[in-house]
């Protein structure tokens, strides 16, 4: 009696997974009037409480954590063999979702370095020094690189070297380096740096097209998956099971 659940039970901790797997979060253009504390559902306290006890907590894990527990116990009663699955998904979740924040993050960062290097090169050839151009480009760069770029005007007016400052955006993100290189030679040695930045903008504008045209021809690839787990088998159930009903009901008879 438990061989034809198999089939069925791997397929729901498929689609279990994929509907609690954490979606790649919007670029938002206003902060959420509410804390997500408030809004935690039972999946994600549950995932909470679990990871507290590891003592690493992880709140964009949560979620994720408290769902494949509950497919797990769940599976205790259908299909035993099955447990371990969700639970190693369960423990190999939050390490997979740091490395896609950490992902998202620098794709985030490469797509907003052109506007970053067109907006200082505005701001430099309208005679502002780097020191005057950063608190009026920064806010105006999409996250995560515009909240880098006013942490370091902050701390360049709290008394830390400008050059100090920009270095730690470089450090964390890899994309600025050549821009954060441009920016401390302009501070720190008075080099025009029009032309550079003009050079840049016009190599990082290039490169961002060249990611979203390859981005573009994933699509396909991610598109295989459902076409064949859920097209095929539906496609199959409607042409194929039906005649051979038919055709086995005929033979009985």
């Amino acid at each position: 009696m438990t061989a034809p659940l198999h089939p069925l039970a791997v397929a729901w901790v498929v689609l279990a997974a994929l509907a609690l797997w954490p979606r790649r979060p919007r670029r938002a253009l206003r902060p959420r009037a509410a804390p997500a504390a408030t809004r935690r559902g039972p999946l994600t306290r549950i995932g909470a409480a679990l990871r507290r006890l590891t003592g690493s907590p992880d709140a964009d894990a949560d979620r994720a954590v408290g769902g494949l527990v509950v497919v797990a116990l769940a599976l205790v009663p259908l299909v035993p063999p099955l447990v371990p699955v969700p639970l190693l998904a369960a423990a190999l979740a939050p390490r997979l979702q740091r490395r896609r924040r950490a992902r998202v993050a620098a794709d985030a960062t490469a797509a907003a370095v052109p506007d970053a290097v067109d907006l200082f090169g505005l701001a430099l050839a309208a005679g502002l020094t780097v020191p005057a151009a950063l608190p009026v480009v920064g806010p105006r760069v999409a996250a995560p690189l515009g909240a880098d770029l006013v942490e370091a005007d902050l701390r360049a007016r709290h008394g830390e070297p400008l050059a100090e400052a920009l270095a730690r955006v470089g450090a964390a993100r890899p994309a600025t380096r050549p821009l954060v290189g441009l920016l401390v030679a302009a501070h720190r040695d008075g080099v025009a740096v029009a032309e550079p930045l003009a050079r840049l903008a016009e190599e990082q504008r290039t490169a961002r097209r060249r990611a979203a045209e390859a981005e573009a021809r994933q699509v396909p690839v991610r598109l295989l998956f459902p076409l064949v787990c859920c097209t095929l088998p539906a496609f199959g159930l409607l042409t194929v099971v039906p005649p051979v009903v038919v055709a086995l009901r005929d033979l009985r008879s």
